[in-house]
């Protein structure tokens, strides 16, 4: 079976990043690195294209729990970790407010994805089971473009947001089936603040 290493291509100029090291951002800019990968990414899911700068990996239903993720026809590599799949759910949960999460399944233990992405600051959640790190938050009256550093001690996907404000962080989850890299944003997410996050979702 080949693999295929998640960096840019040889040709590509150097100070280009890994699309995982592009993908813990939680930024938009993911989007635009799928894009410029597109061709190569092609070879082993289902790539979509926005516009000619941003593309995305599509799975079947983002809101169907048996739909959301899927598995590449080639696991990916990225330093000592096997990326196997991708992951993107949508849930609206009504006052609560809404929640997306996306990103990747990932064939490891979570420890050693933990230590792999050292150059994050991770926050530990539930010991060998849930990871947290970058977490943002925003008021909802502050421009799209602005988040702060959230330094709340409750954080997290099993919290709910404070009123009125929006949070993003990236998450390492060990689940029942699979264990996760995926961003989330959660909260008062509106229209205007998820066409600049996830332009994926039209």
């Amino acid at each position: 079976m080949s693999v295929f290493f998640l960096f840019f291509p040889f040709t590509a100029l150097a100070d280009k990043q890994p699309l995982i090291e592009t993908f813990v951002l939680c930024n938009p800019n993911f989007f635009s690195t799928i894009y410029n990968n597109k061709d190569e990414l092609q070879q082993f899911t289902n790539i979509q294209t926005v516009d000619e700068n941003l593309a995305y990996i599509q799975v079947t239903n983002r809101v169907d729990a048996s739909k959301n993720f899927l598995y590449f026809s080639t696991p990916f590599k990225y330093k000592d970790l096997t990326i196997k799949g991708y992951y993107d759910s949508a849930m609206d949960l009504g006052r609560i407010g809404k929640y997306y999460f996306w990103g990747f399944i990932i064939d490891n233990d979570i420890k050693q994805i933990k230590n792999t992405l050292n150059f994050l600051k991770w926050k530990n959640m539930e010991d060998n089971q849930l990871y947290i790190a970058n977490p943002k938050i925003r008021n909802i009256n502050e421009d799209v473009q602005v988040w702060h550093d959230n330094n709340g001690t409750v954080i997290g996907v099993k919290t709910v947001p404070a009123p009125n404000t929006t949070e993003k962080l990236l998450l390492l989850e060990k689940g029942a089936n699979m264990t996760l890299l995926i961003c989330s944003i959660q909260g008062v997410v509106s229209s205007e603040l998820l066409k600049r996050e996830r332009p994926d979702i039209q």
